[in-house]
């Protein structure tokens, strides 16, 4: 526990150096000018992700080039490393859960028009990668107060799942990685801009 704390404590400061050093433009890609999409996402335990890759078929049945990253908590992964879907653990982070100088420097010579972090708790590794990510816009749910977001929801005053004909069925109408897809291109595709 007090090791999560440290990480979670050098996150934070390097992230706001990282950010107050990295001045960024916030701004907002509707659902349809979107071309290509980062993903976020923690892996289960059996790295098969069936949702996720339920999700990625769906992006790109609408067009959209998709690269997703996870993360698991194993020392191992089975699941090959290919350019458009990864699944990092614990060996390629250093001691402070920061991702190797590797994916770093991949994530600086890629650039994409939305990064959807579909991640429902703080993961390290992985807001990591949402801050380095050179993405037009960066959406997810409020982690943070740091500004790595141009779009955040707040899922704890979200209700009830937004019908929309073309998201995928939730169970319970719990909040999961589905779910919070669905409403982050239900607003993605509903936010009209003049751009």
């Amino acid at each position: 526990m007090k090791m999560k704390k440290i990480n979670n404590f050098l996150f934070q400061n390097r992230a706001k150096k990282y950010l107050n050093t990295n001045i960024r433009e916030h701004r907002f890609v509707s659902y349809g000018k979107a071309k290509t999409i980062l993903l976020l996402f923690e892996s289960d335990f059996s790295e098969k992700n069936p949702q996720i890759r339920k999700i990625i078929h769906k992006l790109q049945q609408d067009g959209k080039k998709v690269c997703a990253w996870g993360f698991i908590d194993k020392k191992e992964v089975l699941t090959s490393i290919l350019p458009e879907f990864r699944i990092l653990h614990h060996k390629e982070t250093d001691s402070f859960k920061k991702p190797l100088p590797s994916y770093i420097n991949e994530l600086d010579i890629l650039e994409f028009d939305l990064l959807v972090d579909l991640t429902l708790k703080p993961i390290i590794p992985l807001q990591y990668i949402a801050m380095y990510a050179k993405a037009l816009c960066k959406t997810g749910i409020k982690k943070t107060d740091l500004p790595i977001y141009d779009f955040m929801l707040d899922v704890d005053n979200l209700s009830s799942p937004i019908d929309t004909s073309d998201s995928f069925e939730t169970t319970n109408n719990e909040i999961d990685e589905t779910y919070l897809f669905n409403q982050i291109i239900f607003y993605l595709k509903s936010i009209q801009t003049n751009d």
